[in-house]
């Protein structure tokens, strides 16, 4: 492991939070591999994927999501200040059957036959930098960028004929209201991010190109609402109509 691999390491097993190493990622080639070298040092699992994207032309960026960091429905959580968290409001796939990894790109329709549907979902954000978010990109990119956990629904409704700008996220946390119609939604196209997804799993090398995307996996797709400081003594829910809602207890420590 390098020194970047080594501290992601270090923090997580602790817990803690750590100064961002001399040396980090310098593009996202070695982002992406030390996101996997992590997940291996760790023996981690993957359980799934977070993948976002700035528009419909933007480049798609991703991360694993390690087994036993994704909840349903409703979970809690504990913040302070020394270690405060953040949420964001996202749409969720879940996969209800395997899907190999491959050379010849995917069509939308083989992709999404392989879906189960659509959820509500809620993204932890725990960074292991101290210093987020004002660490380099790449720095932020290869610490799963920034996932600690995510919360997320029963599956509300086929992914078929799924046009995000119909649909509304409402994001609610104490007195702060979030509400988000589609046509706001900043990936714009989110069967584009799980088609890129599904077609782009070599980039963690090839024992997850050769895992595919497997039957329960969870893939959110980014946040509808930015980044919101978790507030204790609140519950935050995304409510996502005819889909499903999902909530986080925030408790103070």
């Amino acid at each position: 492991m390098n020194g970047f691999t080594d501290a992601m390491v270090a923090a997580r097993r602790t817990g803690t939070r750590a100064a961002t190493p001399a040396a980090i990622p310098q593009d996202r080639p070695e982002a992406y591999a030390a996101q996997i070298a992590t997940f291996g040092a760790l023996g981690l699992a993957i359980a799934g994927f977070k993948v976002g994207a700035n528009g419909r032309t933007g480049e798609p960026g991703a991360a694993p999501l390690a087994a036993g960091t994704i909840h349903r429905d409703r979970t809690r959580i504990e913040v302070s200040q020394a270690h405060p968290l953040w949420l964001e409001a996202e749409l969720a796939f879940v996969m209800g059957a395997d899907l190999a990894g491959r050379d010849a790109p995917y069509t939308a329709a083989e992709v999404l036959a392989a879906v189960e549907g659509v959820a509500a979902a809620i993204e932890i954000v725990d960074p292991r930098l101290a210093e987020w978010p004002t660490v380099p990109p790449m720095a932020a990119f290869a610490d799963f960028q920034a996932n600690g956990a995510t919360v997320v629904s029963a599956v509300g409704r086929s992914a078929d004929g799924l046009k995000v700008e119909d649909l509304t996220v409402d994001f609610r946390m104490g007195d702060l209201v979030k509400t988000v119609p589609g046509t706001k939604y900043p990936g714009e196209d989110a069967i584009r991010l799980l088609v890129w997804l599904a077609d782009h799993l070599d980039l963690w090398g090839p024992a997850v190109k050769a895992r595919g995307l497997k039957a329960g996996d969870v893939v959110i797709s980014g946040s509808w609402t930015s980044v919101d400081r978790a507030v204790a003594g609140t519950t935050a829910t995304n409510s996502i109509a005819g889909i499903g809602s999902v909530a986080v207890e925030i408790a103070g420590r």
